[in-house]
């Protein structure tokens, strides 16, 4: 996964009634077909709209799967380093409840530790458009991201499957300058 590439952006413009206003629209930076491979971690189900509120529960599993050293409880069966949060099982795609899961790429699930707080998830094979963010504070960044990735997935032509989307963030990444990868699942 390539960290450094930046993303691609085109311009539009956006007509109002007293003037014409230029904005910047995201594209992403590629389109990548993976095959499927299996994430280890800690997971909880949420809403877009209890992330917005005093209630989110992304940032709380982040510091969890840090503060509790979770990649190296697995570390044995890592199949690459870095970690991921990965977003699956949507209910009404990002409208409904969706799960999260903040975890590493694993060998094989059945060779874990058995841990009682560790889910797995196998993303399946799909086509992604991957995302990279600008760099800086990796969490700004990669809340800016999204932002642009929800206006783009309402764009015509622009079909997410939400059969596993996932955020790639490299081993040494530093929290206050860094970028991350957005894999978006397409149709």
């Amino acid at each position: 996964m390539k960290q450094n590439e930046q993303k691609s952006m085109t311009e539009w413009k956006q007509v109002s009634s007293e003037e014409i206003i230029t904005t910047k629209r995201i594209e992403p930076t590629r389109i990548e077909e993976l095959p499927s491979f299996t994430l280890a971690g800690i997971s909880t189900v949420t809403t877009n709209e209890t992330e917005f509120s005093k209630d989110g529960k992304i940032g709380k599993l982040f510091e969890q799967f840090h503060a509790q050293n979770i990649s190296k409880k697995l570390g044995v069966n890592l199949q690459e380093d870095g970690h991921y949060s990965c977003y699956f099982n949507y209910e009404q795609g990002d409208a409904g409840l969706y799960e999260i899961m903040v975890s590493v790429h694993v060998q094989e699930a059945s060779k874990l530790p058995n841990l009682d707080m560790i889910n797995t998830f196998t993303v399946p094979a799909a086509k992604y458009a991957v995302f990279v963010t600008e760099r800086g504070p990796i969490i700004e960044m990669v809340q800016c991201a999204w932002a642009d990735i929800w206006q783009w997935s309402q764009q015509p032509g622009n079909n997410r499957a939400f059969t596993g989307d996932f955020e790639y963030y490299s081993k040494d990444i530093n929290p206050e300058d860094g970028q991350a990868e957005i894999y978006i699942s397409i149709k």
